[in-house]
């Protein structure tokens, strides 16, 4: 039987110098679900240091992007993104990706905890709404997202990767 690590993991945002933490827990993530980000094993292995650089400058500032990472005594664990510029959104709305906890820690809370942390960078910067994607085929994420208030907004959009499947767009109103 796996064992489990005890303490609960810390949480921070992504910070200068991480470049080789984020391009390492992206591979990771693509690794463990190939199917559920929107990149692919090639993509995020082919960035140069210098775009993974730019990356971390752009989440580190925190201005119009950020990213946090969980940490335990095994390493990484987790991550999400928040982002105010992507072009798919309106303005003064924030679009959240890249949610991923590793096996070892599912189903104990991360998801959600790292989840507010990206709605509390949201809110300070005082979006109006945050939205996400979901694969339409992934019903148990889709569940575990109105579970923290997000609700399906009827666009579908392709899955980059593959077009031929949808995304579900999700979203919830925050309170200003």
């Amino acid at each position: 039987m796996p064992s489990f690590p005890t303490e609960f993991p810390t949480i921070r945002a992504v910070r200068p110098g991480d470049e080789l933490i984020i391009r390492d827990v992206c591979a990771q993530m693509l690794i463990d679900a190939p199917e559920a980000f929107a990149d692919t094993l090639a993509e995020v292995e082919g960035r140069s240091h210098a775009e993974w650089a730019h990356f971390v400058e752009r989440c580190a500032e925190g201005i119009d992007m950020s990213a946090f990472i969980a940490e335990d005594s095994s390493g990484v664990c987790g991550f999400v993104r928040a982002d105010a510029t992507d072009p798919r959104i309106p303005p003064g709305a924030v679009l959240v990706s890249q949610l991923w906890v590793a096996p070892r820690r599912r189903g104990r809370g991360l998801g959600r905890e790292l989840m507010n942390a990206a709605t509390r960078w949201a809110e300070g910067r005082q979006a109006t709404h945050i939205s996400l994607g979901v694969a339409e085929s992934n019903l148990q994420v889709q569940k575990f997202y109105e579970r923290l208030g997000y609700a399906d907004i009827g666009i579908r959009v392709p899955f980059p990767p593959n077009p031929t499947l949808q995304v579900v767009v999700m979203a919830r109103k925050l309170i200003s």
